[in-house]
């Protein structure tokens, strides 16, 4: 997967033609890339160990919340609409976290990992703007990410044994996630370039929402009225954070 969005990351920087970053763009697209593997391994782990519905808003509250700070630290201000969307895009967050109606009010599998996996959501952000902040470009960051994320990969993989070829039945949908990966990533690095970080963070880490319908759709996982409510609020979010100030 990762070297799918590697290919098309490296594809439209050099046909862009943007000059390659100096040494702070490519070390702060190293740190993110690291941060940003990480950080998705101990996602899918906790996948694997909780419920989609717990785990995906989890990670997405603390990647997004975190990136607005730091956004505020680095001297970001925002207009009141804005805030009121990130606002909503938060309470949507904490409202499609909550357990579903066939899951027990004590099911926290995977709790912790989500919450690793959300403080490398937030360091992959938070090192992509300070890539584009020191000049390195719109697009050649995520390349460079990309390569980390690979070496990262690579090491855990040979480290653990589990090195092996991918079997051709799941390499379509190994691509297709790579593909889909890839085109999120180029559209907040988009969004960063016109914007702030913040609400570029936080718009991006909606896909909770849409994560909890595709698990309704195909996992048969039951929504409850906070689901479909935070779903809503996502959108509504989505929209006061678009809006000029």
């Amino acid at each position: 997967m990762e070297s799918v969005g590697l290919a098309v990351a490296l594809a439209l920087s050099l046909a862009s033609g943007d000059p390659f970053p100096g040494f702070a763009g490519v070390a702060w697209s190293l740190v993110a890339g690291t941060a940003g593997i990480v950080g998705l391994l101990a996602f899918y782990r906790a996948l694997a160990t909780g419920s989609m519905s717990l785990v995906a808003p989890v990670a997405a509250v603390v990647g997004a919340g975190l990136p607005v700070l730091a956004g505020y630290a680095f001297g970001e201000r925002l207009a009141a609409g804005q805030v009121l969307g990130i606002l909503a895009a938060l309470g949507a967050v904490a409202l499609v976290s909550r357990p579903g109606v066939d899951e027990g009010g004590d099911d926290r599998g995977g709790i912790w990992l989500a919450l690793f996996a959300g403080l490398g959501f937030a360091a992959y952000f938070v090192g992509m703007d300070r890539a584009i902040a020191s000049g390195a470009g719109t697009w050649w960051p995520l390349p460079i990410a990309r390569a980390a994320s690979i070496v990262v990969t690579s090491i855990g993989l040979f480290a653990t044994g589990q090195a092996r070829e991918v079997r051709r039945v799941v390499t379509p949908l190994v691509v297709v996630c790579g593909l889909g990966d890839t085109l999120g990533n180029l559209g907040f690095l988009a969004a960063r370039s016109v914007g702030t970080l913040g609400p570029a963070a936080v718009v991006a880490s909606l896909y909770p929402a849409v994560t909890v319908v595709l698990a309704w759709l195909f996992l048969s996982e039951r929504l409850s009225r906070a689901h479909l409510a935070g779903v809503a609020l996502a959108f509504a979010g989505i929209v006061l954070i678009a809006l000029p100030g």
